[in-house]
């Protein structure tokens, strides 16, 4: 990066840190989703604030050709977010997916007051140690744009709750380039998950610096070498 696109990254960052010193203004954006380079379906993230001071972050995902289409992929997950200070906090969350005739659910009920958490995956039941500024996996996206708004770079790190257990999920800031997308030209500051085991898993993932940090595109790759992919195609 040279000095002068670093001079303006460096103030896009101090912009939008100003804006988002509660939360992240809403949002709404459509993706291309992309299995191993081949268009597979659609996805749509929304941001919103609910009239009780809450709000809510909700990802709906749809086989819309090849096999996710025959088997009717649909996915939904949503969760509901409460500020502390300048952070995120998941009060709860739920995911549905369904695929042909099967399907999956996984359930987060986080009681601050109470310092209780109870999650459910699948069938089974789970009551994790409370911890503050907990967040569920589909909430990380908020946390991240709420710390790249903040100018927080290097290594984040998160606690999200994995059965019994709170996990460590760390990320890192990298560097700040230009991505052509179906918006145009759009500078992305490339964010990446930093796993602990050798599984070969990867995520990484690039927020729009001009645009509220949302995200422009993400890219997982599964130890099996699959790879599906999120292209963003609208944003309001």
């Amino acid at each position: 990066m040279t000095i002068r696109s670093a001079g303006l990254a460096t103030l896009l960052l101090a912009l939008a840190s100003s804006a988002f010193a509660a939360a992240p203004p809403p949002f709404t954006a459509r993706y291309e989703v992309l299995r191993n380079g081949d268009p597979t379906g659609e996805a749509t993230i929304s941001f919103s604030a609910g009239a009780d001071g809450h709000y809510q972050l909700r990802t709906i995902t749809s086989g819309t050709s090849g096999l996710a289409a025959l088997t009717g992929l649909h996915v939904e997950e949503t969760s509901v977010l409460s500020w502390r200070g300048q952070q995120p906090e998941t009060l709860r969350y739920d995911y549905v997916q369904k695929v042909g005739w099967k399907s999956r659910e996984r359930h987060l009920r986080v009681d601050p007051a109470s310092q209780r958490i109870d999650y459910q995956d699948k069938d089974r039941d789970y009551s994790p140690t409370y911890r503050s500024g907990v967040l569920d996996r589909h909430a990380i996206t908020v946390a991240l744009m709420q710390d790249a708004a903040l100018g927080k770079s290097g290594d984040l790190l998160f606690w999200v709750p994995d059965k019994d257990s709170l996990q460590p999920w760390h990320y890192r800031t990298g560097a700040t380039s230009m991505l052509q997308t179906a918006l145009g030209p759009q500078p992305g500051l490339r964010v990446d998950r930093i796993r602990d085991d050798d599984s070969g898993r990867k995520t990484t993932l690039w927020l729009a610096t001009g645009r509220g940090f949302v995200p422009l595109r993400l890219i997982q790759s599964e130890d099996n070498g699959e790879t599906i992919e999120l292209r963003i195609t609208s944003l309001r």
